[in-house]
């Protein structure tokens, strides 16, 4: 008989577990809660600094684009005469005076404020109204023969009566009903520019 051979197998010996265990979250004491709020040891500063500002603003010179008196609004100058007279860059103003029959006749008021003055009958033949301010002014009456009065500012002035041949009106704002009336008188040409008055006020 033949003999059986036999294997044996020697078991197998495991590794004994190992446990993961998470550290532990370390205790993190809590932070001092400011008792005030950072930004107010700045607001003394801030409030200090917008005080200074507006008392050197305050202290500033204003310039007013529009003056509120003039001296012929204090001392009529009805009827003075200031014909040929060059008031440009000067400075001069004339707003709210009383200039009833003023001459400005050859005058240049290019940029002049004669804002609510009483103009009424007054005279600007040959004279230069550019870019001039006769808001709310009275020219009742008043003679724009031959004038320029490009970009000037016309805005609620009463212009009853007046007399605009050969003037220039070139990019003046005139209101409707306004621009009816002036258009009725409108004639001729600027001698000095060559616009033709019913054309510089875009007359219908």
């Amino acid at each position: 008989m033949r003999a059986t051979a036999t294997t044996t197998f020697a078991p197998i010996a495991r590794a004994p577990a190992h446990r993961v265990t998470a550290p532990r979250a370390r205790a993190v004491p809590p932070r001092a809660v400011p008792t005030t709020s950072p930004r107010s040891d700045a607001a003394p500063a801030l409030v200090a600094a917008l005080a200074a500002l507006a008392m050197s603003a305050s202290a500033a010179p204003v310039a007013l684009a529009i003056p509120q008196t003039s001296e012929c609004a204090t001392n009529s100058c009805d009827g003075y005469d200031y014909s040929g007279k060059n008031f440009e860059g000067t400075g001069e103003y004339f707003t709210k005076g009383s200039l009833k029959r003023a001459n400005f006749n050859d005058a240049n008021l290019t940029g002049i404020t004669l804002f609510g003055a009483d103009l009424s009958n007054a005279t600007f033949v040959n004279a230069n109204l550019s870019n001039a301010n006769l808001g709310q002014a009275n020219l009742t009456g008043a003679d724009f023969t031959n004038a320029i009065l490009s970009g000037a500012i016309v805005s609620s002035a009463q212009l009853d009566e007046v007399k605009i041949t050969n003037s220039d009106w070139s990019d003046v704002i005139v209101r409707k009903d306004v621009l009816t009336g002036l258009c009725k008188v409108a004639d001729g040409e600027n001698p000095v520019t060559g616009n033709i008055t019913a054309l510089s006020l875009m007359c219908p």
